[in-house]
């Protein structure tokens, strides 16, 4: 008896213990354990509805779990073996008890897809007024497109996106390499950006913040770069922003793709930074490993004998703005076309080569 009577001690104390951790979690708040961004702090009215939806679904399987777990720990007090030659009461049913546990369940659950399908639908209809920005995903950065002015920035360079607040907002994803998946988490649920298609994912009510975002597929070996701000401003200040990067955008003069073309004198320094910022060293390792492309280790003695007809400096400037006219061996040409039509100048191009010049 003195035996039995320590069993039923230690299953009182885990059950305790259990009762204890799951009152913990529930009453301490959230904050406590999830980091910010979380959708239960939501920036957008979208944000919140599915945020409320969260919590009658906590509450529900809340109340189940504990009656399943409490029902659980009773049986096995209550029914435990009490003697070596004990022998359960055999039980063939309760056809009553089996009708309630999954008529109530399946009730439930048709209240929960009602709730949802309703919210879901809304998401579905993007409001006709609602500004549009053309998102791309590629490995590693996302590339943020306005159409109403021609504006086009990428994460390479920039982590901070604005939108207005007196708006709605649609972000309409696709994606130019593998699948992405599109996610600021305070202002609406993912959207996978696939190759070939576009899904559109809105965000309405947004009140000012930065709300940061992030790529939540993983995408490659460097899918940690793919973090970027959304940051909801009052019309005003999105104008003066807008109209700060177009007349930025508007000094921008792309070098070209003429290598017979000269070149100002390049700073190494600025080279390695922006070897960094666009993104290089996603395909271009520096300590001889193979990536996607070549490594750029020993670029320095390479591009001098890599051409009779070019010099060390013109090869260097033809492998940036007309990347297939040479292919090294073992490689494709996948590297992006358009350095010199569209995403550096005549200094920029000068400092990168300024660069993998001294690499050796």
């Amino acid at each position: 008896m003195k035996k039995d009577h320590r069993v039923v001690l230690r299953l009182r104390r885990a059950a305790a213990v259990l009762f204890a951790t799951v009152l913990v979690a529930v009453l301490v708040p959230l904050q406590a354990f999830a980091a910010p961004p979380t959708p239960l702090r939501p920036g957008s009215g979208n944000a919140a509805v599915f945020g409320a939806l969260f919590w009658p679904i906590l509450a529900i399987a809340t109340v189940v779990f504990v009656l399943v777990e409490g029902l659980l720990i009773f049986a096995i007090v209550r029914y435990r073996r009490r003697y070596d030659d004990d022998t359960p009461v055999q039980v063939h049913g309760n056809n009553t008890l089996e009708l309630i546990w999954t008529i109530i369940p399946a009730l439930i659950m048709a209240v929960l897809f009602a709730m949802t399908l309703v919210e879901l639908q809304k998401e579905r209809n993007t409001p006709p007024d609602a500004m549009r920005i053309e998102v791309t995903g590629h490995q590693w950065y996302w590339e943020f497109y306005y159409p109403e002015t021609g504006l086009k920035l990428d994460s390479r360079t920039t982590t901070s996106f604005f939108i207005p607040t007196d708006r709605p907002v649609a972000f309409e994803v696709t994606s130019k390499d593998v699948i992405h998946s599109f996610w600021v988490p305070q202002l609406n649920g993912k959207m996978d950006a696939i190759p070939g298609r576009v899904n559109t994912v809105w965000a309405g009510d947004v009140k000012p913040g930065t709300y940061a975002g992030q790529c939540a597929e993983f995408c490659g070996l460097r899918h940690y770069n793919m973090l970027f701000n959304i940051i909801a401003v009052t019309p005003e200040d999105f104008d003066v922003w807008m109209q700060a990067q177009v007349f930025l955008a508007s000094q921008f003069r792309p070098v070209g793709t003429d290598i017979e073309a000269p070149l100002p004198s390049g700073e190494a320094t600025s080279g390695e930074a922006l070897f960094v910022a666009q993104g290089c060293v996603a395909c271009h390792s520096l300590d001889g490993s193979t990536l996607v492309g070549p490594s750029m280790q020993g670029m320095a003695g390479r591009a001098e004998g890599r051409s009779t007809e070019l010099s060390a400096e013109q090869y260097l400037h033809q492998s940036i703005v007309l990347p297939c006219e040479y292919v090294v061996d073992g490689f494709a040409c996948v590297m992006p076309q358009n350095f010199g039509t569209e995403k550096l100048d005549a200094q920029a191009l000068a400092d990168l080569i300024a660069y993998l010049e001294t690499l050796e």
